[in-house]
């Protein structure tokens, strides 16, 4: 690995290019394009032809597609920073203007170069007939994908993923690069880090796992999630208070669906009532996706609060809202399953023997699973193995029908030398992250011999993306100004506003007083707006919401109702970037303001009746 060598300037667009037309870059032809927008900069768009396999050119090529961001008014002077996307299945293209947004002033004189991976977005994205509308699928769809992608399947491997991107930066003449990667993205580039550390000049892992070291049982799991929701609950007054814990809530929950679960009609985040029944897999994967929605965190504890007082009502709603997100079916360009399930089954730690036949993998997972009941029944506590296992979070037996792995280190994504290179390392672990886990992120930084590991208290999956203005988007600028710099400081500085729990989900609102009531309605509303893809939905017990536009948003309330008997009409206009909300509203018969900012750290809520008489104005801490 050579540090400290110069990168090639790459000579840009001038002001007067417009889109359409072209030049090259190194040995690329590129075309304008506007798939990535940043004052002073421009995109250009191109492929490079590569093959599907070097050793079988019988299997042809295909086109790996790129974007890559240059300045206008000068040469680069900077190293480039390339973008790697995660899943595995989704492309990084697609995520160019959000890294753009990240590096913000760094684009200067840098380049950023976004690459859809083999198989996903404009690189020929995978296709598999029987995974449609059903993510990686199981059994028989994951056997028949395998023989659908024939000679492919084992072509989408990190290795060669890897190999593609070093190719495409070698011929674009950028020299060492310096590489962001989220989620899967960190694996990707880990991999690209031990194949071709000339390539590499440092890494950002954010939301890091280990391509090394991790076993399929995915033990700090468990652990995460304890700790995610313990960390929630002290950090909310309110619930810190009360006696016990969001944990032993769990458990007595948990107690009473294994004896007979909950039915109960719910709203999905589709906008659609659905009959629900709240088992302990359902809980499963409904508390471990809260690694990607703060909403989750917020609402459980008084949702499990409820349900002891046998209202099942709002913890239905997680449930109903993690099955019906409101996203319904991407497209292939924007997310291939098959390309998913290509890498996970290649690449990732599995409990049986890649050699070994389907019937021996299915001997082989079921004694794994025999001995790790016996040796470690709280892996996942408080939820069983069996639990974990039965719940959509679970991957454990995806790949058991998938066909058996070479043996060929070059297409392994292990370090070829057995250890990593000498590379600058900057890990980035939020705390409430539950898939990447901070355990995971500490192994990664320490298989490098310069690593620093950042957790970013409060922080959920991938930190810095979508936080051009916040501490761990800062921390991934000055670490690529200096790397050197950054390494040597401390590093327990980052931190975001801590999620505040909900206070409670009573039936009525007749202990509440009429203002609190009010705010916590609109604070009921943003948080749907949250953990939606879509923009309209359904209020607890009644009435409907509606947005438009983002992140500048109007919500329209009809009749909502997060309490029996309290329907709430109006607007609320929220500025979701700077945090500020002002709501106009009727409810009772009365007509209500409200104004908070819900980006604050301790932010007070001031809720106003208007009324002939004039204004009566309540504040207190926003909800």
């Amino acid at each position: 690995m050579l540090l400290g060598v110069a990168t090639p300037a790459v000579h840009a667009a001038t002001d007067g290019e417009t889109p359409g037309s072209s030049q090259t870059i190194g040995t690329v032809a590129v075309r304008a394009c506007g798939l990535i927008e940043m004052p002073g900069s421009q995109a250009w768009c191109g492929t490079l032809q590569r093959p599907w396999d070097p050793a079988v050119p019988s299997l042809g090529s295909f086109p790996l597609a790129f974007s890559i961001l240059l300045p206008k008014s000068a040469a680069t002077t900077a190293p480039a920073v390339v973008g790697m996307e995660g899943g595995p299945g989704y492309g990084s293209i697609g995520s160019g203007q959000t890294y753009a947004e990240m590096l913000g002033p760094l684009l200067r004189d840098r380049a950023l170069l976004v690459v859809d991976a083999r198989g996903t977005g404009r690189s020929d994205a995978a296709v598999c007939p029987s995974l449609a509308g059903d993510g990686i699928g199981w059994g028989r769809a994951v056997a028949e994908c395998a023989r659908h992608l024939g000679a492919r399947a084992q072509l989408y491997a990190s290795a060669l993923a890897a190999d593609d991107i070093a190719a495409l930066v070698g011929a674009l003449g950028l020299g060492p690069v310096d590489v962001y990667g989220d989620s899967y993205g960190t694996f990707l580039a880990q991999v690209m880090a031990s194949h071709h550390p000339d390539i590499v000049r440092s890494l950002v892992l954010d939301g890091a796992y280990p391509v090394t070291g991790e076993t399929a049982w995915y033990p700090t799991q468990g652990p995460a999630l304890r700790e995610s929701f313990t960390v929630v609950c002290l950090r909310t007054p309110a619930c810190a208070a009360l006696p016990g814990s969001t944990m032993a809530r769990l458990r007595t929950v948990l107690d009473t669906v294994r004896k007979a679960p909950a039915t109960v009609r719910a709203p999905g985040a589709d906008g659609r009532m659905h009959r629900i029944v709240i088992d302990a897999p359902a809980l499963v994967a409904t508390l471990f996706n809260g690694t990607y929605l703060p909403i989750t965190y917020r609402e459980t504890d008084a949702a499990l609060r409820a349900a002891l007082r046998d209202d099942w009502l709002p913890l239905g709603r997680l449930v109903a809202e993690f099955w019906y997100d409101g996203s319904g079916e991407s497209s292939v360009r924007q997310f291939s399953p098959a390309q998913q399930l290509a890498v996970s089954c290649h690449d990732y730690p599995q409990l049986f023997a890649q050699s070994a036949s389907i019937p021996e993998r299915r001997r082989q997972i079921a004694a794994a699973i025999r001995a790790e009941k016996q040796s470690n029944p709280g892996l996942y506590g408080p939820f069983t193995i069996d639990e974990y296992l039965d719940s959509d979070w679970s991957a454990i037996e995806v790949c058991t029908t998938w066909p058996a792995v070479g043996t060929d280190p070059a297409r392994l994504p292990g370090p070829l030398s057995g250890s990593y290179p000498d590379i600058p390392a900057l890990v980035l672990s939020g705390q409430l992250d539950t898939i990447t886990t901070p355990a995971e992120g500490a192994m990664v930084a320490r298989q490098f011999p310069r690593a620093r590991q950042v957790i970013v208290a409060n922080g959920l999956h991938v930190t810095a993306m979508g936080d051009p203005d916040g501490c761990a988007a800062g921390l991934v600028r000055d670490f690529l100004r200096d790397y050197a710099q950054v390494l040597a400081e401390p590093l327990d500085r980052c931190a975001i506003p801590p999620v505040r729990g909900a206070p409670g989900y009573p039936r009525t609102a007749e202990r509440i007083d009429l203002p609190v009531a009010v705010a916590l309605t609109i604070a009921d509303v943003l948080d749907r707006a949250w953990q939606t893809y879509g923009s309209s939905g359904l209020g607890l017990r009644g009435g409907s919401w509606s947005l438009r536009g983002w992140p500048r948003t109007t919500l329209t309330l009809e009749q909502y109702q997060l309490y029996d008997g309290l329907p709430v009409s109006g607007k609320v206009r929220w500025d979701v970037a700077s945090g500020a909300l002002r709501a106009t509203l009727v409810a009772a018969g009365r007509s209500w303001t409200a104004r908070w900012n819900t980006e604050a750290w301790r932010a007070q809520a001031t809720v106003t009746e208007v009324n002939r008489r004039g204004e009566t104005t309540t504040t207190f801490p926003a909800p």
